[in-house]
């Protein structure tokens, strides 16, 4: 593990390959089972089988579910053998079992690279708290790491569309620690200042012979009332899923000190990341998202020298990508485009690798939407071909097949040159291109239009990647 880095890829897969004890708080905030997806770029427009992976919060019972069941079948060492195997003749086979077989794989890492005195904040919903409470007892309380709260996080801004139940207003976030006497905890860290009407405000000198408040401020409760982040502040960067400063500044704070090592498994846009650095702490991030973590590095850290693993810097670690993980080479490379998102739909995927959004509507086509293929393997002018009809399939205004490597020969321009272009404010623009990963390090771009970025929304520039 390399502290004040970034980590790209499963959080499982790297958290396997690290050392026992070696990290002072974990704060995670996973899917929260909550079977809905959050990108914007597909609402009303498609049929919703291509979502951006890292905002898809939707189970459903698969062979890799299976496959992790049967893992907890077979091994009773596992930390959480006892709570699956329950939760199997309760649940079923079902979608939420496959979410919390996944979970508990992951929680198990965790409490492996939790140090003696470290602490781990799990951040989730009423959806199924109940049930991550039981994997984290068995993981975690066993382990001699107890359950310390069940903290409330109660948003009081923000709106609901549910119409046939209560206002929703709180998440839940599960706090343990080491159950040893050394173990971190700054309470004066998190004191909450008194209110100006108050005694002790008014009227401190009475408090002279008698029992006198503490002067930093009274003790923190569990109900914690931190509004959401507004539309319109500085430190909204569009992800749907973003927490607040506040929140985790008050988490690091109590259970950490300068220099100590926080890990956030699911660091999406990068708040606990960016709250560490401030504070002092070193950090290590970890996002499935190629996407979020040329947004912490690039937008929130504000520093291209921030060290990322897992994403290829030269042409030779891509082709290594695409031979040893093809789909997260699928996913990083789909990005690549300004205002793509990757499908999710890792198999069967309608020969679409990702999808996008132009922002102004073509003058000479009805339609807006963008298509990509990637390919990273040998050219193959039988895949090119199929593309195409895809794209007239789905009747796409563009679209750029990507390759490993440039590809120039004369029957893929012929193939490319029957689609023609299309006119986007009087500028054309090719409506089919061969673009390559051998281009990006070159600092080629593709030739597009202004895209919509595919979370806000807004209108991107060429060069943006958020």
């Amino acid at each position: 593990m390399k502290t004040d880095s970034l980590y790209y890829g499963d959080c499982l897969d790297w958290m396997e390959k690290w050392d026992d004890q070696s990290v002072d708080l974990i704060y995670l905030d996973p899917p929260f089972k909550s079977d809905s997806n959050y990108n914007q770029l597909f609402r009303g427009s498609t049929d919703g089988t291509a979502q951006y992976r890292a905002f898809h919060d939707t189970w459903t019972w698969d062979t890799a579910a299976e496959k992790r069941l049967q893992s907890y079948e077979r091994s009773i060492a596992k930390k959480a053998y006892n709570s699956i195997n329950g939760f199997k003749q309760i649940l079923g086979r079902s979608g939420m079992l496959a979410y919390l077989t996944y979970m508990a794989e992951r929680l198990e890492e965790c409490q492996r690279l939790l140090k003696d005195t470290g602490s781990i904040y799990l951040h989730c919903d009423p959806t199924a708290s109940h049930y991550l409470k039981i994997v984290m007892d068995e993981i975690f309380e066993k382990n001699n790491f107890p359950f310390r709260n069940e903290i409330i996080w109660h948003y009081y801004n923000g709106t609901s569309n549910i119409k046939c139940a209560h206002v929703r207003k709180h998440d839940v976030i599960f706090f343990y620690s080491g159950g040893l006497a050394d173990r971190r905890f700054n309470e004066d860290e998190a004191r909450e200042p008194y209110i100006e009407n108050s005694n002790f405000v008014k009227n401190p000198h009475a408090y002279k012979d008698k029992y006198k408040p503490h002067p930093l401020g009274k003790r923190m409760h569990d109900v914690w009332r931190i509004p959401t982040i507004n539309n319109m502040a500085k430190e909204r960067l569009g992800y749907p899923t973003q927490k607040p400063e506040s929140l985790l500044e008050r988490i690091v704070k109590v259970s950490t000190a300068e220099g100590d090592i926080v890990l956030d498994p699911f660091c999406g846009c990068g708040t606990t990341v960016a709250v560490a650095k401030k504070l002092n702490r070193q950090f290590v991030g970890i996002d499935i998202s190629s996407f979020a973590i040329d947004l912490i590095r690039d937008k929130r850290l504000c520093d291209p020298s921030v060290p990322v693993y897992g994403i290829p810097l030269t042409l030779n670690q891509a082709k290594k990508l695409a031979r040893e993980q093809p789909f997260n080479f699928e996913s990083w490379a789909v990005t690549r485009l300004p205002g793509f998102a990757p499908n999710t739909k890792q198999v069967a995927d309608g020969g679409v690798d990702g999808r996008a959004t132009i922002a102004d509507q073509p003058s000479n086509w009805e339609s807006k939407l963008a298509l990509a293929q990637i390919k990273g393997g040998k050219f193959n002018i039988d895949h090119l071909c199929a593309f195409i009809h895809v794209i007239n399939r789905d009747n796409a205004a563009l679209g750029c097949f990507v390759t490993l490597e440039p590809v120039d020969t004369p029957r893929s321009k012929r193939e490319i040159a029957q689609l023609s272009n299309i006119y986007v404010e009087g500028v054309p623009f090719p409506r089919m291109q061969i673009w390559s990963i051998k281009d990006y390090f070159d600092n080629q771009f593709a030739r597009l239009p202004i895209m919509n970025d595919p979370y806000t929304g807004k209108p991107m520039r060429q060069l943006e990647i958020f």
